[in-house]
Order: structure tokens, then sequence, then C-alpha cells
């Protein structure tokens, strides 16, 4: 069947390796700062190469949007192929960049451009932008398309820890202070993003990031059942033997069908420095063409 849409996704998203490609999304990557040099995410910089440089570099990154150009020359790119454009986005409560194309999409009259708001992040915006570009491919109608990406939302979750709260402080986070007194008592937070807002909020505090990986995976196993059926996108910035950790604890918890390892955008990984872990989970086996469990990394 043809193709009924072209997916956009902005800098936000975290996709498993090879699938942007795959599926013909089109990512619009974000700026990132280490003092006077700007770096494109994703194109300058590998995700790899950013999170050695941060445990290095004596500036601190900060990160911005993509500006209402950048959308409209991506609209445009997209917008040859003679299809509906479905352009998904970060939560709206983390991130301006929804409004940036909204402007971009009012300055193009002549495309047709649907914008969507995930609610979310990285590897939970992910899940809905496979699904999404999945069924454009096989020639599903827009409309149900839109209504199964809301779906996935509402199925899906991400929770991740870290091991220490200084990369919050130093962006601006957490208050100095705060910061300073969370280090010296060694608390590290269990984050995920609230479905109502689509900001952040902790779901729980704890005093090693092994006890915060734990709670990761004590909590995914009530929310979707001891032994449920999941499919997952483990994050990470730079600490594989952690991951592995924590998939041990997963496997023996859940029942995981289908599994990538994906290094955390930098966007993310700006806030919570190079050691850190995460799952964006989907209650049940991702509906997408030939779903079946990823090799897990060594």
């Amino acid at each position: 069947m043809q193709r009924t849409a072209v997916i956009v996704a902005d800098g936000g998203v975290d996709l498993p390796e090879g699938f942007a490609a795959q599926y013909e999304i089109r990512t619009i990557p974000l700026m990132l700062s280490f003092g006077s040099e700007e770096l494109h995410s994703g194109v300058d910089i590998s995700a790899e190469a950013f999170y050695k440089r941060l445990r290095v570099d004596p500036h601190h990154p900060t990160t911005s949007q993509p500006s209402v150009g950048d959308y409209v020359q991506l609209y445009q790119e997209a917008g040859k192929a003679g299809l509906p454009i479905l352009s998904f986005h970060l939560s709206v409560g983390l991130s301006g960049s929804f409004r940036s194309a909204q402007l971009a999409r009012e300055m193009l009259p002549h495309l047709e451009i649907i914008q969507v708001d995930t609610g979310t992040l990285s590897g939970a915006m992910g899940l809905q932008v496979l699904v999404a570009a999945d069924m454009a491919v096989r020639g599903e109608p827009i409309p149900a398309i839109l209504a199964e990406a809301k779906r996935i939302g509402e199925m899906t979750d991400i929770l991740y820890t870290l091991e220490t709260v200084e990369y919050l402080r130093r962006g601006g986070r957490i208050g100095r202070v705060a910061g300073t007194v969370a280090g010296l008592l060694g608390i590290r937070p269990v984050i995920t993003v609230d479905k109502g807002t689509g900001t952040y909020v902790s779901t729980g505090r704890v005093r090693s990031f092994r006890a915060g990986m734990n709670m990761i995976v004590d909590q995914i196993a009530e929310q979707a059942g001891e032994g449920a059926e999941i499919s997952a996108i483990v994050l990470h910035g730079d600490c594989m033997p952690e991951v592995e950790r924590l998939l041990d604890r997963l496997k023996a918890r859940l029942n995981v069908k289908w599994l990538h390892i994906v290094r955390a955008n930098p966007a993310l990984g700006v806030h919570v420095g190079p050691d850190t872990v995460g799952v964006a989970y989907y209650r049940g086996l991702l509906p997408i063409s030939g779903a079946a469990m990823a090799e897990i990394l060594p």
C-alpha cells in the first residue's frame, strides 16, 4: 500500500538505531552549546561523544530548541513528498519547541501539517513515533494513526534515575542549595513525566544508583503487573554495565517481548549526566510490523 504521511519528530526523541532510516522519519536536531561552541546534536556530535565530553569538559552545556526557521526548512523538505506531514513533539510542559513548530506551520499554509504534543520525551516519545511511522508506511489512514499514537501514549511510561544530582543542579533544574544538600545526603530521585501536566515529577528517592534502578523495575512491575508483557527502550548515557544489571532484574520480573538499548539524546543528558539509566516501556507487544526481541548488547 502507498505511504499515507511523512513523519517528523523534534530532536527530543530517542529511537533505536536504524529505525529513523528504515521508516524515513525526519528529525530536527537540537542545538548544544559548550561555552561559545555550538553543535547540532546528532549531526556535529554523536550521543556517545557528547557523554564522554560531558564527563571532562569544564563548561556545562546548554540546549536550545529549534527555531521557527528550522521548522520551516524541515517542513518544506518533508512537503516535497506531496503527502500530509505528521509532526511529533516534546511535551509542551518540557519545551517550547511545539510553539516554534506551530508558528512555522502558519507560514506554510500550502502544506498539510498535523502536529502532535506527545506529552512526554525521549524513548516514550519514540514509541509513539515508531508506531505512527509503521502505520504510515503500511498505508493506514491518518485518523487511525493519530488515534493509535494517542493510545500508545496512554499505555506508555518512562522512568529514569541517575548517579548524581550535580547535573540537575548545574542546569538549574534544582536550586544550588537543594542540590548541595541532596548531594551530601546521597539522595537520588527516580523521575517520570506526569501525563496530566507533561512535566517532570519524582516517583521516589533512594540512597544509591542501584537502588534507583531497582525502584524503576519495582514500579514497572507494579504498574504493568508482575510477569506482564512489555516492550521497552532502555536508555543510558555512558554506563552500559549498569544497564546490564537493570536488564537482568527487568527480565526476572517481566516478560520483555521487544527491547532496544539507546543512548539518551543530549537534550535529556545535559540535565541528568552520563551516569543515568531509564526505561521507556509499553504495556504489551509494540504493534509494529515484525516486532521481535532485539539482541541485548554485550
